[in-house]
């Protein structure tokens, strides 16, 4: 039999240490202090862990955010503090298959496994671009871009969107976007400008520019708003950090359902050109009055 915490975990996560654990790696730290007011002069040993297996992120999460008593961000990582025993546990999930956990007093130490795990998954060649930026990528993400867009004159650029709307960019901008599925698809667009300036005006800008957008959509709707396009509207942030502008938005699975199915087919251009493009009509002979 094993202990009801144990079940409990399997039972909310689905893993089982036994049948799920592939490679495991430990580090044994210098005694701390065990935390015992009856006893300050206690010591025990802290660890460090890395754990490679077949993990449900979805339900990992969730059972994390359940047993947490706070969750910090660390480089777009979450770290799930946990209570035990009267210290906290410090968990952070790396990838779908690679969980980091230290209950060390120091964050330092699971922030350093969060750094060299980074650099390590790294690509090592291609494009500069990624190479610089590719460390911005959240991880567990199922699609991810990187863009730069440039003007022979070097003046700002803009940012084609559908419906042929353009966005401006300030100089010099370097656009990282990303979806990842934690229980609905989120999207993120972090803008790396040049300044705090830039990104002030560029965060004002989309900040006007779907409040705009928004209006429109709700006001196109004369029954009221679609639950799931309201869910998505109302899911979006953009916020300013130093010089990044950051939008965020939860895409509900019903929004991406929607999307598709009344996406239009794929037709031909519709202009018309010049009657001198058109096709040939018969000439119309004008009847004289005379006979």
């Amino acid at each position: 039999m094993h202990e009801p915490e144990y079940e409990e975990f399997v039972r909310d996560t689905g893993f089982q240490l036994e049948r799920d654990l592939d490679e495991a790696a430990i580090a044994v730290h210098a005694p701390e202090s065990a935390g015992d007011l009856l006893h300050p002069e206690a010591k025990e040993r802290r660890f460090s862990q890395v754990l490679i297996g077949t993990f449900d992120s979805t339900k990992l999460t969730h059972y994390l955010h359940k047993l947490a008593s706070d969750v910090e961000r660390y480089r777009d990582t979450d770290v799930f503090l946990i209570p035990h025993e009267g210290r906290r546990v410090r968990v952070a999930i790396l990838t779908s298959d690679t969980v980091a956990v230290s209950n060390t007093a120091d964050p330092a130490n699971i922030k350093g496994m969060i750094d060299r795990f980074r650099q390590i998954a790294l690509p090592f060649r291609g494009p500069t671009l990624v190479r610089e930026h590719y460390r911005h990528v959240p991880l567990g993400c199922t699609a991810w871009g990187i863009l730069r867009l440039t003007n022979p004159d070097g003046q700002s650029v803009t940012l084609p969107l559908p419906n042929g709307i353009g966005f401006a960019l300030p100089k010099d901008t370097v656009t990282v976007a990303s979806l990842r599925y934690l229980g609905s698809i989120q999207f993120k667009a972090e803008a790396f400008t040049q300044s705090d300036a830039d990104a002030r005006r560029l965060t004002d800008s989309a900040s006007n520019f779907l409040q705009l957008f928004h209006s429109i959509e709700m006001n196109t709707q004369p029954s009221g708003p679609d639950k799931d396009v309201k869910l998505f509207f109302d899911s979006i942030k953009v916020e300013q950090d130093g010089t990044r502008s950051v939008l965020s938005a939860d895409l509900p699975v019903g929004f991406i359902k929607k999307m598709v199915s009344e996406a239009p087919g794929v037709t031909g251009p519709t202009t018309i050109g010049p009657a001198s493009q058109t096709a040939p009509t018969k000439p119309v002979k004008k009847k004289s009055g005379k006979k």
